[in-house]
């Protein structure tokens, strides 16, 4: 197995050679890599069925995510095919963590279709959550979304909105996505629920617009902050709420304005 450095080094090779983003080189890679790792031991598979008895699967679980990573996503793989649900609900769970692989890619797909919700759910979670994979994400999240969107669960469908609203608030397909389920979905729940997130993120994108429109100076020193709400007062930024919430109330009280940063590379959808 090449060291890590050797590693990178021949992702980056691929990526010269076919063009694919870091993430979809590195994934391939690591496929092809751990291809000699990947058999499930008698251990590992009784660990998976401890998945199903709700007793012991906290334990089986916590022990099943300390696997190295190519054993780890080869058990959960496995186990994505288990008679169980809880098994593989938890599977997809797992998956979360490790890198995609097309193999991996390939088993969540198919749990799209899984007879239930919660495992369907969780592997919307999977397949598109860049924030949880080591490396980012390297599948195509869309395809999955418009997918998801149509379940029959709201639980899934919940899912699809969570999602878009947390991680892909500058994609316009994204945002059309949550707006349909809002105008249009059959929970009267989940429409409510998708209605608060545009408007959450209708006053973020206008609040980021106020903020452009502030001195020059002071507008670069927010470009720090993207994807948090800030504090400025007198020209400064004093406060952001992710590390002293306490803080930003105290300025916000003493008459600084609070303005939404976007991060850095993103466009302002049109929403809703």
């Amino acid at each position: 197995m090449a060291k890590d450095h050797d590693f990178k080094r021949l992702v980056r090779t691929r990526m010269q050679d076919t063009g694919e983003r870091y993430t979809e080189a590195r994934a391939a890679l690591a496929g092809q890599r751990d291809a000699g790792d990947r058999v499930v031991s008698d251990r590992t598979r009784s660990l998976l069925g401890q998945l199903a008895d709700t007793g012991l699967a906290e334990v089986s679980r916590d022990h099943l995510a300390r696997l190295p990573e190519p054993e780890r996503r080869a058990a959960a793989i496995e186990g994505l095919r288990h008679e169980s649900w809880r098994v593989r609900r938890t599977c997809a769970q797992l998956l979360d963590r490790v890198d995609l692989t097309p193999e991996s890619v390939a088993a969540l797909t198919r749990a799209l279709d899984d007879e239930h919700p919660q495992v369907r759910r969780k592997a919307v979670h999977t397949l598109t959550c860049e924030n949880c994979k080591p490396n980012g994400c390297a599948a195509d999240v869309r395809p999955a979304f418009e997918r998801a969107i149509g379940d029959p669960s709201s639980l899934v469908r919940s899912m699809v909105v969570h999602v878009c609203t947390l991680h892909f608030f500058d994609r316009q397909w994204a945002i059309d996505l949550v707006a349909g389920v809002a105008a249009s979905d059959k929970s009267a729940k989940l429409r409510e629920s998708a209605a608060a997130e545009i408007r959450r993120l209708r006053t973020c994108w206008e609040s980021d617009d106020r903020r452009r429109e502030l001195e020059p100076d002071v507008v670069a020193r927010t470009e720090r902050h993207g994807g948090r709400w800030i504090v400025i007062r007198d020209g400064r930024v004093v406060a952001t709420p992710g590390k002293a919430g306490r803080v930003f109330r105290r300025e916000l009280s003493a008459g600084g304005r609070e303005y939404w940063v976007a991060p850095p590379g993103t466009v302002r959808p049109r929403i809703p």
